[in-house]
């Protein structure tokens, strides 16, 4: 087994950490940090949470952690995992295993007190570092070496990996995506394309899960959507064996240091397809899309006012006003991505625009012109629209009395 040491990473002295380790310490059990965590601390990422595994049933755990004064929430009790609440941090604590069974789209598991059998079951080598609580590195599966060339590869037999569970293929790109890797291995890549088609027998919710964090990696490339057209996956995940191009915007964000956002990345890479609404609502079916997610991706493709780099300020200011702060960002890098790096400066007017303009509420409601002897309905509702076109026509200066002199008594 090869080992290396994580002993100085920041994570290791969080206060939270050390109490959590200390409780299993006094009981004599055995606690490892594992996945993420490890992995990004070898490779130099800041880590922001922690996951863990003991060879204790869930039961055991829960019984430890309360002993130690610790909250505990049996969240996913039925796979074997804990949380541990510590002030403001959740450590998900979860009980050794070893696959039994798997479908290709659920595996069903033993416990085990063996962490070279918890090892052996998950999917990437370099995901399968186990820490201890003073920061040794226990490397069961050959992931050092793997983090060290860059290489993903599965645990074992690449076909066997993707045939327990296929969500394993998106994750697949995903992860190649995330640390900015070329997938190299030939054997990883065939099993892909091999049961690329099973990718329908997944539920959509796990397809969106994975779909949405790829676009939303920072430094993302169009090449690991270029990797999933070449090997047959992309029309199961994406409706269309298009190529998906987010780079523009990609850019963009990087140089206004703007956070990613994956369904912002969506949208742009469907306004560049043959038939955007037509892939809107294959996704929206597939991918079992929320109302709010649904809403969100159609305004971007149909906002109600088009943005360009001429738009009048008026008009920035009404629509503005209609999507609110966030989606009226979205709507200014996408049509400044579009226009790739042409009209920056106007683009940037409407960015500063959003960070310095308080949109006014309108000082008129129904209740004022139902006082005035409007009766509920139509007329009333176009009444109200003529008094705010108005309003905006005028600055947002009118206030409420001088708006309701403009209408007759009713």
């Amino acid at each position: 087994m090869k080992t290396a040491s994580v002993a100085g990473a920041a994570w290791l002295a969080w206060e939270e950490t050390r109490r959590l380790a200390a409780a299993f310490e006094r009981a004599d059990a055995r606690l490892r940090f594992v996945g993420g965590a490890v992995r990004d601390t070898l490779l130099g990422i800041e880590v922001t949470e922690a996951d863990a595994c003991t060879a204790l049933l869930p039961e055991e755990t829960l019984h430890l952690l309360e002993d130690a004064g610790i909250r505990a929430v049996p969240t996913g009790i039925d796979h074997g995992t804990v949380t541990a609440v510590i002030g403001r941090r959740g450590f998900e604590v979860t009980t050794l295993r070893a696959d039994v069974a798997c479908d290709g789209r659920h595996a069903r598991v033993a416990y085990t007190d063996e962490f070279a059998e918890d090892a052996a079951r998950r999917d990437f080598t370099i995901n399968a570092l186990y820490a201890t609580p003073a920061g040794m590195v226990e490397d069961y599966v050959g992931g050092l070496a793997d983090l060290r060339a860059q290489r993903l590869c599965f645990i074992g037999n690449a076909q066997a990996r993707v045939m327990e569970d296929h969500l394993r293929i998106l994750r697949y790109y995903r992860f190649g995506a995330q640390l900015g890797w070329k997938l190299q291995e030939e054997s990883a890549r065939a099993a892909c394309r091999a049961h690329a088609a099973h990718i329908a027998r997944l539920s959509g919710e796990r397809i969106r899960r994975e779909m949405l964090k790829m676009f939303a990696v920072p430094k993302l490339d169009d090449a690991a959507f270029s990797q999933m057209r070449e090997d047959g996956v992309l029309p199961y995940c994406m409706g269309a064996p298009e190529e998906v191009r987010t780079a523009p915007l990609v850019a963009l964000e990087a140089s206004l240091r703007i956070p990613p956002d994956g369904l912002r990345r969506l949208a742009f890479a469907l306004q560049k397809s043959a038939s955007p609404l037509a892939r809107l609502a294959w996704l929206k079916e597939r991918w079992k899309l929320s109302n709010a997610q649904s809403d969100t991706l159609r305004l971007l493709l149909l906002p109600p006012t088009g943005l360009t780099h001429d738009t009048l300020p008026a008009m920035q200011k009404r629509l503005l006003r209609r999507v609110g702060k966030a989606r009226f960002i979205d709507l200014v890098l996408l049509a400044c991505a579009r226009a790739e790096a042409r009209h920056d400066a106007a683009y940037g007017a409407m960015l500063q625009l959003a960070e310095t303009w308080r949109p006014p509420v309108f000082p008129v409601n129904g209740e004022d012109l139902l006082a005035r002897g409007f009766s509920s309905g139509k007329a009333l509702g176009d009444a109200l629209r003529q008094l705010e076109a108005m309003w905006e026509e005028e600055d947002y200066r009118p206030d409420k009395e001088a708006l309701l002199k403009r209408l007759p008594r009713h």
